[in-house]
């Protein structure tokens, strides 16, 4: 007896309407029995047939011929034994028949819910492998859609196939993920209620299974119901901007210290990665930047074969190359008019989290000058080779690979303990991140004044982004204009008009003449005056 599981009706997934011919590429051969003939099994009276081919001699097929057609229903079974075999065609004949069509094709919405999340999982894993989506999206679809969505279907709704969904099955998820959901699904450390953001990611992949997915490929017809989930304005501010002063001087400072600590290090790695560090800090802070673009990172492609396996590519995204940076002397002017030179440089950056390459024009050429020569100086006492144009600004040297973008993170946090009595963000209860150094430059540049446009065609961030930032900026920069109050003015005599009563008024007493100002009588008496004033200014 075999001791493996049998196929149940998830399998059906695998199943494929097809000629032996397409099946198997050329007429496949059928293993021969004892008595010389091919070998072939009976199932249920010769509604189907149990056969092994030659490529597989070892391997129970089950074929069952669709009626009016030369074709076949061809799945291989886990069976090894002919007994467990005929017990698992049976099963597997009786459960077709609830999911064929007319045609006898599988009725597509007769498809179990786990395995069509599946699939579309199977769909992102391919694009990610041909580089049209990053790592970091197709780990979110299988984080959301085959965690707290796939648990809310099967454990929750106890859903089962397609023909389940309608169009107010996700109409409580949001409850039920803010309530009950966060206690059942994976997580790492203690266990809590998600944050309306997450949960309104949970609802983004959702909709992307619906509209490229189930829609297109005919497993149903229209989008589902769903809450709205309005995120507040505070949970937004979770990388607050770094102010000129004081908190950005004190990690200028901190961290030109460390550099400096560290070139004493006995370990010339340990030099080099607080100089690099300090200069991506420093670069970011002043060129808005998202870390990624500029140290890289190593993805790992996944590609699913036909018989399960699964392929494993490492390819590098992203990270700036010397051939993308041009630095020039440039000639700005003070307040009062006098000239003085600044290195300016303009970053090209090519991998982008839109997939819109852009140019960057920033006041980093100074960075860049001093962090070339430091790698130049660097790698002659330390045995490598000069740099070429085409190596990257913020790689490892020992590998020629980035480092791992949690080494940042680990150096950024280690900078943020130190300084935990000085580094104060205001108004926000966030601590300052890595993308504080963006979120930094981009509220300097509004508060001094550039475009919108601008910020946004140099930062590749929306709109609606910036458009927090700049109001935020706009409320500070014209706080006097809010807070200037007019003392000492004498009170006007106004008198209010009582439209409703004015009938009443007629048949009490005899009619009083009401003058009543129009803005149109004012702007002719103000006009008149002006004109007045003006010929006046002639005459005299």
């Amino acid at each position: 007896m075999c001791d493996r599981p049998r196929p149940c009706l998830s399998n059906l997934v695998q199943l494929s309407l097809c000629s032996e011919r397409r099946w198997f590429g050329a007429l496949p051969k059928l293993v021969l029995g004892d008595d010389g003939k091919p070998l072939r099994e009976s199932v249920l009276g010769g509604r189907a047939t149990l056969v092994k081919f030659e490529r597989q001699p070892d391997v129970w097929v089950y074929r069952q011929i669709i009626s009016g057609s030369k074709n076949y229903y061809h799945q291989k079974l886990v069976a090894e034994d002919k007994e467990s075999a005929l017990r698992e065609a049976e099963e597997l004949f009786l459960a077709l028949q609830n999911s064929l069509d007319e045609r006898g094709q599988q009725r597509l919405d007769s498809m179990p819910l786990q395995d069509v999340l599946k699939a579309f999982v199977k769909v992102k894993e391919q694009k990610q492998a041909s580089g049209l989506i990053g790592e970091d999206a197709l780990r979110g679809s299988i984080a959301h859609l085959l965690g707290p969505i796939q648990l809310y279907l099967l454990k929750h709704k106890k859903l089962k196939t397609v023909k389940d969904l309608k169009k107010d099955t996700f109409l409580d998820y949001v409850n039920w993920r803010m309530t009950e959901g966060w206690k059942h699904t994976n997580a790492l450390g203690e266990r809590k209620p998600p944050k309306e953001s997450t949960v309104k990611r949970d609802l983004v992949h959702l909709k992307d299974w619906y509209q490229n997915y189930l829609i297109p490929r005919g497993f149903i017809d229209t989008m589902p119901t769903l809450e709205k989930i309005v995120i507040r304005q505070d949970q937004l501010d979770a990388n607050p901007p770094i102010p000129l002063e004081p908190d950005w001087t004190h990690i200028h400072n901190y961290l030109r210290k460390w550099a400096q600590d560290g070139a004493k290090h006995p370990n010339p790695r340990v030099v080099y990665w607080r100089e690099l560090f300090r200069h991506f800090v420093l670069v970011s802070y002043n060129a808005g930047t998202r870390p990624k673009e500029l140290v890289g990172r190593v993805e790992t492609q996944r590609k699913s074969n036909e018989d399960g396996t699964v392929e494993l590519k490492k390819v590098i995204k992203g990270g700036l190359r010397w051939d993308d940076v041009v630095v020039r002397n440039a000639t700005h002017h003070t307040e009062d008019g006098k000239p003085f030179n600044v290195a300016e440089a303009t970053l090209s950056i090519r991998y982008t989290k839109t997939g819109v390459p852009r140019d960057v024009p920033c006041n980093t050429g100074e960075f860049f000058i001093r962090w070339r020569a430091f790698c130049d100086k660097w790698r002659k006492e330390n045995g490598f080779p000069p740099l070429k144009p085409t190596d990257y600004v913020f790689f490892n040297p020992n590998t020629n690979k980035p480092y791992a973008y949690g080494q940042f993170g680990n150096a950024w946090r280690d900078m943020r303990e130190q300084l935990s009595k000085q580094l104060t963000p205001i108004r926000s209860n966030q601590e300052y991140t890595l993308y504080s150094l963006r979120s930094s430059y981009i509220t300097n540049q509004i508060e001094e004044g550039k475009d919108v446009y601008l910020v946004k065609q140099l930062t590749g961030h929306s709109l609606e982004i910036l458009a927090r930032h700049y109001d935020r900026s706009n409320v500070k920069k014209r706080s006097a204009e809010a807070t200037a109050r007019t003392y000492a003015k004498k009170k006007r005599d106004e008198s209010i008009i009582d439209l409703d009563s004015l009938s009443n008024q007629e048949d009490s007493k005899p009619a009083k003449q009401v003058k009543v100002t129009t803005v149109a009588t004012n702007r002719r008496r103000s006009t008149a005056k002006q004109t007045k004033a003006v010929k006046v200014k002639q005459d005299a």
